[in-house]
């Protein structure tokens, strides 16, 4: 879940630090989760069973905003929470961008509650498979289009 306090944020990106989830790394890393990004997207593009085409197009989010991360932290993480939190608390998505990606989401959420909620389908397809198997393959296809868009825009910042 994505914080929604200023208070909420600090408690969360603490938890994340204590528990030494950021890991040091070089910052040209950031180029090899880039390109992780694009491998998966286009990997669920092809990929017939909906189940993990959803799984793939939420991976090659996250290895996205890995990227946004390492580039302007020189760290990473696995955690998928914190790695949000990261990204909110230090401000590394600039407010341009999440305007652009608040219109193309019909001003209805933000990208962090969107990435919440594609993370939520992946978690669903890889933790309960019937749930998922009542999403249909048009459904998988918006969600990975969703996803393509929002690497473009992410690699802008890249």
């Amino acid at each position: 879940m994505v914080p929604k306090t200023e208070q909420a944020l600090e408690r969360a990106h603490a938890s994340c630090v204590q528990h030494k989830t950021f890991i040091k790394i070089d910052r040209q890393s950031y180029a090899d989760y880039r390109d992780e990004a694009l491998a998966d997207i286009a990997s669920a593009k092809k990929e017939d069973d909906v189940r993990w085409a959803v799984v793939k197009a939420y991976q090659a989010l996250f290895h996205q905003c890995t990227a946004v991360l390492v580039k302007n932290l020189c760290v990473y993480s696995k955690d998928h929470g914190c790695l949000i939190t990261a990204l909110l608390k230090h401000q590394l998505i600039e407010k341009e961008t999440l305007e652009r990606v608040h219109v193309m989401l019909d001003h209805k959420k933000t990208l962090f509650d969107e990435i919440d909620r594609i993370r939520i389908s992946r978690n669903k397809a890889l933790y309960f498979p019937k749930t998922v198997s009542k999403l249909g393959k048009e459904e998988a296809d918006k969600i990975i289009e969703e996803v393509r868009q929002l690497l473009v825009i992410l690699g802008e910042q890249l």
